[in-house]
């Protein structure tokens, strides 16, 4: 485990992207390289990004060509400011869909037994959104779903560098 920075000025800090296959099986691929990625951090943090880039790669491989043959799914992390970690998964797009917490009523959230993935998202989140990756005028080329999560600043491992390789 990496020490623990107690002071000092902040620098944004950004992962190198990773790629997955399209494919629901890749899910705990997906999930252990969040929790290699950010070794060192919180382990309360840690869970709540694995349970969020889970739903939201889930989301990207279920609604969007990502789960199609030669669908892919992209998964960036970032350190944009002090207090935030930013998880961003962008799909293949080719939907109609975009991402929102559906409106159910009552018991329906209890006997549901999907549609509530971006609900835990925002549960957890500080915020969440999307943008397109690339604007098009009529179609969906694809969607970037953001999740910003909250950290103290003081639980950021030292020596972080400012961009950081994956493997």
């Amino acid at each position: 485990m990496l020490p623990v920075v107690s002071s000092g000025a902040f620098s944004p800090v950004r992962w190198e992207p990773r790629i997955y296959e399209g494919s629901l099986e890749k899910a705990a691929v997906v999930r252990s390289h969040v929790r290699k990625d950010l070794g060192g951090f919180a382990p309360g943090l840690v869970d709540d990004v694995e349970l969020c880039v889970s739903e939201l790669f889930a989301n990207a491989v279920e609604y969007t060509a990502s789960g199609g043959e030669g669908g892919e799914v992209v998964r960036r992390l970032s350190l944009p400011e002090a207090g935030l970690l930013r998880v961003e998964v962008a799909d293949g797009g080719f939907t109609d869909t975009r991402p929102t917490i559906p409106e159910l009523a009552g018991d329906d959230w209890f006997t549901s037994e999907r549609h509530r993935g971006l609900l835990m998202v925002s549960a957890l989140a500080k915020g969440w959104g999307f943008y397109p990756v690339y604007a098009h005028p009529t179609l969906n080329l694809g969607l970037v779903v953001w999740a910003d999560l909250p950290l103290d600043p003081a639980q950021v491992p030292a020596g972080l560098p400012r961009f950081v390789h994956t493997t």
